[in-house]
């Protein structure tokens, strides 16, 4: 029996606000286990349709690799594997979409991508050096693609299910913008809870979307 999609929301809120609060009360490992169990449920409501679709079953690899990069960051010196996690992640989610929906960008789509990119670029680019700028470059680039495809999708032809698509990529690129400018430029007031609450939002959205195309 597969549990519902209700429940299972209301199992990632009460998870994802029980890591938000570990985060900095309680030991590494402990936010670590809320953090991935989190991302966990996440994976489970992409995969809790019966007849998973094609389209679901690749989402589902793509959440998993974003599991892996969750646990990467929790620990120093993990950034780049975390980076390489989601970097992979983000390929498959452009996999994934290009296969279903083919590859046809909106104006619109194209112009907030680009406008978060450079943003995000503007304020942490002084503070980077080395390969970090090179590896920064390529996942923002890749990002901003899954981004803008997701939101294209949305756009050229308007449903409920395909802009909670679109609204998964927006917070995805949206949570990244404010990981790296806490972390390479300003601190940024209850930046762990805006990180958290749109990266879980995405994909969560990301995740209805898959279980239900």
């Amino acid at each position: 029996m597969y549990p519902t999609k209700t429940s299972l929301l209301i199992a990632i809120l009460v998870m994802s606000i029980t890591s938000m609060v570990l985060e900095n009360a309680a030991p590494t490992w402990a936010y670590g286990i809320s953090k991935g169990l989190t991302t966990l449920l996440v994976l489970l409501l992409a995969s809790s349709n019966k007849q998973i679709s094609r389209l679901g079953a690749r989402v589902v690899t793509a959440l998993f690799f974003c599991l892996l990069g969750d646990l990467a960051l929790l620990w120093d010196g993990g950034f780049l594997f975390g980076l390489g996690f989601f970097l992979i992640a983000h390929l498959l989610f452009i996999r994934a979409f290009r296969a279903r929906f083919g590859i046809k960008f909106h104006w619109i789509a194209l112009l907030i991508t680009a406008s978060l990119a450079i943003s995000t670029l503007y304020f942490i680019w002084p503070n980077v050096s080395g390969v970090l700028q090179g590896a920064i470059i390529g996942y923002i680039a890749v990002i901003g693609i899954m981004s803008s495809l997701s939101m294209s999708i949305a756009l050229n032809k308007r449903s409920k299910i395909r802009m909670q698509l679109g609204l998964g990529g927006l917070l995805f690129m949206i949570s990244d913008a404010f990981l790296g400018i806490n972390a390479f430029a300003i601190p940024i007031p209850f930046a762990s809870i805006l990180i958290l609450t749109t990266y879980w939002g995405a994909i969560t959205s990301l995740a209805i979307a898959a279980r239900e195309f």
